[in-house]
């Protein structure tokens, strides 16, 4: 049971960064119909900036990360405003071949604008917390919780925002079809601009959470919750908002669960093989229901 419980708490982490990066690319996808393989290294360049207001200018991590979060908002704002509004005719593959060339942009210029050296992070909040159970002792940090509050605090309120705000009602009415919602009145151009400016926060956000917990900051460290968000995105169906986040949530619980599994069935070795049985597992998901575990069939007339 000690160990069950350590497992879920060592997820909870995880859960929260891939959660937030996950809503962060639906927003994009549902909005702008396209993948956003740049936002891992979006998220990192606000961590970046959020590192440097805390070692280099001394600000506390209060002030940094929301501080992150503009930088990465502007940052994704001046790409869709710059890039792809001029663009906006181009086709699925040509948006995403357009998102591949950013993370060359941005890996390039992140060492000229903050320089070589790892950047230092810091918890939100220090401390430790065990506690006894039959099994057991059970561990987690007081930061892992907090993120996760705010994770929760974040997410809902975006959702509920998407359901009853006007900024909500022309999202999801671009989503469905934007030349309709350019038809009936609404400026899918400020929808867009501020999908993705909501985009690049989450990850800055996200980022800056994968940090606090002991990550070493590189440009590449948001890389793998990237590529869960895009399984999360597939296994959970990217029709629908709602979807997508909660497969999200499950992909590193389930990954840190069959680690547990295999070590309980005295199969250490087997450890580094979670993600690729959580890979497997999503796969024949998909077979069964290729729109998603949530997703719907969308009929099409002609």
């Amino acid at each position: 049971m000690a160990f069950f419980l350590d497992t879920l708490f060592g997820s909870l982490t995880p859960m929260c960064v891939t959660a937030l990066v996950t809503l962060a690319i639906t927003l994009i996808f549902k909005t702008s119909f396209t993948t956003n393989f740049a936002q891992g290294v979006v998220s990192a360049f606000g961590a970046y900036f959020v590192a440097t207001m805390l070692t280099k200018w001394g600000y506390s991590i209060w002030l940094s990360v929301p501080a992150g979060m503009l930088v990465s908002m502007l940052m994704a704002i001046v790409i869709d405003v710059g890039i792809f509004r001029r663009g906006r005719y181009v086709n699925a593959l040509g948006k995403q071949i357009i998102t591949m060339g950013l993370i060359s942009i941005i890996v390039g210029a992140t060492p000229l604008v903050y320089g070589i050296a790892t950047p230092l992070f810091k918890p939100f909040i220090d401390g430790v917390k065990t506690f006894e159970v039959a099994g057991g002792s059970v561990a987690f940090t007081w930061n892992s919780i907090f993120c996760a509050g705010i994770t929760a605090i974040v997410i809902v309120l975006i959702f509920v925002l998407l359901k009853y705000s006007k900024w909500g009602l022309s999202v999801r009415a671009t989503a469905s079809n934007e030349y309709v919602a350019g038809m009936m009145g609404i400026n899918t151009h400020i929808v867009t601009a501020l999908s993705w400016g909501i985009a690049g926060a989450l990850g800055a956000l996200a980022a800056s959470i994968n940090a606090s917990s002991g990550t070493t900051i590189n440009i590449y460290f948001m890389t793998n919750y990237q590529v869960y968000a895009f399984l999360a995105g597939i296994l959970g169906g990217f029709s629908t908002f709602h979807g997508p986040v909660i497969a999200a949530l499950m992909i590193p619980l389930a990954n840190n669960l069959i680690s547990y599994l295999v070590n309980v069935a005295n199969r250490p070795d087997l450890t580094g093989w979670s993600m690729v049985f959580v890979y497997v597992i999503a796969l024949v998901i998909i077979f069964f229901k290729p729109q998603g575990i949530f997703g719907k069939k969308i009929a099409k007339k002609v």
